[in-house]
C-alpha cells in the first residue's frame, strides 16, 4: 500500500505521526543550536562580531549593548541569553475545517469559493440510517413549460450548509417545500422554518457578521427560490433572493431580479462571502457584488447595498440561438483575483473582484449549469450540458491564463441519452480530491456524474492516447485517463470526494459509498500515475456500502465526521453513517 496515511484534520494519524515528526526535528535543532551558540560564545566570537557588525560604535542610552557596562558581572561578556531559535521544519497545512468554537463550517454550495471543500472526515465505513427528516412538497411553475404541479423533497444544487452556534451544530437547508429549514445536525429536529415565495433549488449560504446588532443577527443564511408562485413571469416585485436572520428565522432584506432577455428570473446558484462581499448571480443574467450587512429600503422590505454588477448574457448571437436560454444558475468560485461563472449563454466568465468588469470569457455555445470548479494547479474545472452544440457534452479543463482552442488543456466527452429535458453532458459540477490532501502525495483525480447514466472518474494530470472532438466539434483535444466508469442511472447531483472515498447519489435513488485505493507503482507501469510530489501510483476503486433512498437523488451531499447528510426527491433530507 502507499506509504501515507489518509489526510484527517482532526485527531488524523496524518497529524499525530507530523506532530511527533516535527516535535523531534525541533529538539534536535534545538540542541544543535544551543550547542553552536556556546562555541560561538565560548571563543569570543560572539563579541567580536557584534562590536564589528552590530555596534560598531558606543552603545546609545537604553539600547541593546547597554549590558556591557552596568551590573555584577558585566566583564562576563560569555553569557547569552537566547530568546528564539530558528525552526527548520515543514510546517503542515491548516485542515480545511477546524470543526472545534462555534462559527460557519460548510459555508455554501461546495464549501466555499474554491468549490472543492465538501465538509469533515472521517468518512464512514457505513450507510445506515441515522435519522431522516420530512422535507415535504410545494406547487411551483416553469415559464411556458407544461402545468403546474407538485415537486417534492430536496433538488439540484440542494447541498445544506453547516455551523456550529453555542456549541449545537445546525444544518441548513432549502426544500422545495417553499421553506428554508434551521436544523439540529445530531438528531435531525427542525427548530424553525422560514417560508420563501417558491422552491428552493439552491444550496443556502452562511455568512458571519463581524459587527452583529444582535447575537441573534449574528450569522445570516441566503438562498434563491424560485421566481414566485404563482406569480406571473413580468411582475415586477419578483425578488426570490433573500438573507434570513440564522438567530430568529426572519427575513433581513431581499433582491429584486430584473427582467431581461433571459427567460428565467429564479436563483438557483450560491453566492461566496469573501472580505465583507457577497458575490452572487441571479437567473436573469445579472452578477453582484453585495454588502450584505448594510441595507437600504424599498417598499415593504429592505435591499442589500449594491457595490458593483455586472449583466452576463453572452453576444447577440447567443440570444437568437438559445432562445432566451441565458439564464445565470451556476455559483461563481474565485481563483487568485478573478471571480468565474458559468452562463446558460454558453459563456464561463472571469470578472475582475473589485468591480466585476469582464476580463476573461471562453466560449463553449452550449447551456452551462455547473459551476466551474478551479484546481489546486490553477486550472477551471467546467461541466458542459449537450445542448445548441454539434458535438457531446463532458468535461473541460481548462487554463485561464490561455484564452481561445488554447486555453483548453483536454475535453472528457460523455454519451447522449434523453433523460427528461436533457440530451446528454453534465449538469451537476466537477469533484476534486485535491483539498484533502495538500502536501500532494497523491494523484490528483475528478469525478462527475453525467447524463448518460454513469459517474466518470478521470485523472487530472494524465492524458490518454489519441484525442477527440471538442462540444461543438472544434479541436481535436487531447482527453484524461479514465479511472473508473460506475453506471448510477444518469443524474444532476454532484459527487464529493472527502480522504480516500467518493460519496454520490443520483437516479438510482442510491447513495454509493466508494473507496479509493492507492498502490505504489514506478513511472511506465501500467495505469500508474503521478502525484504532484513526484511518486507513482496506481489506484483502484470498489464500492464500500451503499444505502437506497425512496426516491432518486438531485441533491448534493455534505459530510460531517463520519456521517452524510443528503436530500432526496422522496419528500426527505436523509442522515447516513456508522451507528
Amino acid at each position: 500500500m502507499a506509504p501515507y496515511r489518509t489526510y484527517i484534520s482532526e485527531g488524523g494519524l496524518e497529524l499525530r505521526r507530523r506532530r511527533k515528526r516535527r516535535r523531534r526535528t525541533t529538539i534536535v535543532v534545538l540542541m544543535v543550536v544551543v550547542a553552536a551558540a556556546g562555541a560561538f560564545v565560548g571563543a569570543g566570537w560572539a563579541e567580536a562580531a557584534w562590536r564589528t557588525w552590530v555596534r560598531p560604535g558606543p552603545a546609545t542610552a537604553g539600547g541593546p549593548a547597554a549590558d556591557d557596562s552596568a551590573g555584577p558581572g558585566a566583564a562576563a561578556a560569555t553569557r547569552v541569553s537566547i530568546v528564539s531559535a530558528p525552526r527548520a521544519v515543514n510546517v503542515d497545512p491548516p485542515p480545511p475545517i477546524v470543526s472545534a468554537g462555534d462559527g460557519v463550517k460548510v459555508s455554501t454550495f461546495l464549501g466555499d469559493e474554491t468549490r472543492r471543500l465538501y465538509g469533515l472526515g472521517p468518512p464512514p465505513k457505513h450507510l445506515d440510517l441515522i435519522w431522516r427528516t420530512t422535507i415535504g412538497s410545494g406547487m411551483t411553475s416553469r415559464v411556458g413549460r407544461g402545468k403546474n404541479k407538485p415537486w417534492t423533497g430536496m433538488g439540484w444544487t440542494g447541498q445544506p450548509a453547516i455551523l456550529r452556534d453555542e456549541g449545537t451544530l445546525y444544518l441548513m437547508a432549502g426544500g422545495f417545500d417553499h421553506n428554508l429549514h434551521k436544523i439540529e445536525l445530531e438528531s435531525g429536529r427542525v427548530v424553525w422554518e422560514h417560508a420563501f415565495d417558491d422552491i428552493i433549488k439552491s444550496s443556502p449560504t452562511v455568512i458571519e457578521d463581524p459587527q452583529p446588532s444582535s447575537p441573534d443577527d449574528k450569522y445570516l443564511v441566503l438562498a434563491g427560490s424560485r421566481r414566485g408562485y404563482p406569480s406571473s413571469f413580468a411582475d415586477p416585485s419578483l425578488a426570490p433572493y433573500r438573507a434570513v436572520s440564522f438567530g430568529t428565522g426572519k427575513e433581513v432584506w431581499r433582491l429584486p431580479v430584473p427582467l431581461t432577455a433571459s427567460y428565467s428570473r429564479d436563483v438557483d446558484g450560491s453566492g461566496f462571502f469573501l472580505k465583507g462581499r457577497m458575490y452572487s448571480g441571479v437567473e436573469s443574467g445579472w452578477f453582484y457584488k453585495l454588502d450584505p450587512f448594510t441595507t437600504v429600503s424599498s417598499g415593504s422590505y429592505r435591499e442589500p447595498r449594491i457595490i458593483a454588477r455586472r449583466l452576463l448574457i453572452g453576444d447577440p448571437g447567443d440570444t437568437s440561438a438559445h432562445g432566451g436560454n441565458l439564464v445565470l444558475e451556476a455559483s461563481p468560485s474565485l481563483l487568485g483575483d478573478t471571480v468565474y461563472v458559468s452562463s446558460g449563454s454558453g459563456h464561463v466568465y472571469g470578472m475582475r473582484g473589485n468591480d466585476l468588469k469582464v476580463v476573461w470569457d471562453y466560449r463553449t455555445g452550449s447551456d452551462l449549469d455547473g459551476t466551474p470548479v478551479p484546481t489546486s494547479s490553477g486550472k477551471l474545472l467546467v461541466a458542459v450540458e449537450k445542448q445548441y452544440i454539434q458535438g457531446h457534452g463532458g468535461a473541460l479543463m481548462l487554463d485561464p491564463e490561455k484564452s481561445g482552442s488554447k486555453a483548453v488543456d483536454w475535453f472528457f466527452p460523455t454519451g447522449d441519452r434523453t433523460l427528461g429535458d436533457w440530451k446528454g453532458g453534465i449538469i451537476g459540477s466537477v469533484a476534486v480530491n485535491d483539498t484533502y490532501d495538500p502536501w500532494g502525495r497523491r494523484p490528483r483525480l475528478a469525478a462527475f456524474i453525467a447524463i448518460d447514466g454513469n459517474l466518470y472518474v478521470v485523472a487530472q494530470d494524465a492524458l490518454a492516447d489519441g484525442t477527440v472532438p471538442g462540444p461543438n466539434l472544434d479541436g481535436p483535444y487531447r482527453t484524461p485517463k479514465l479511472i473508473a466508469k460506475f453506471n448510477v442511472g444518469g443524474g444532476i447531483s454532484t459527487p464529493i470526494m472527502v480522504d480516500d472515498t467518493i460519496v454520490c447519489a443520483a437516479y438510482d435513488a442510491i447513495v454509493h459509498l466508494w473507496g479509493v485505493k492507492w498502490h505504489t507503482a514506478k513511472e511506465g507501469d501500467a495505469g500508474a500515475l503521478e502525484s504532484p510530489d513526484g511518486r507513482w501510483f496506481t489506484v483502484k476503486i470498489e464500492e464500500i456500502d451503499s444505502f437506497s433512498g425512496g426516491g432518486g437523488f438531485e441533491s448534493t451531499p455534505v459530510m460531517w465526521k463520519g456521517r452524510v447528510f443528503i436530500g432526496s426527491r422522496d419528500g426527505s433530507l436523509y442522515c447516513l453513517g456508522d451507528h
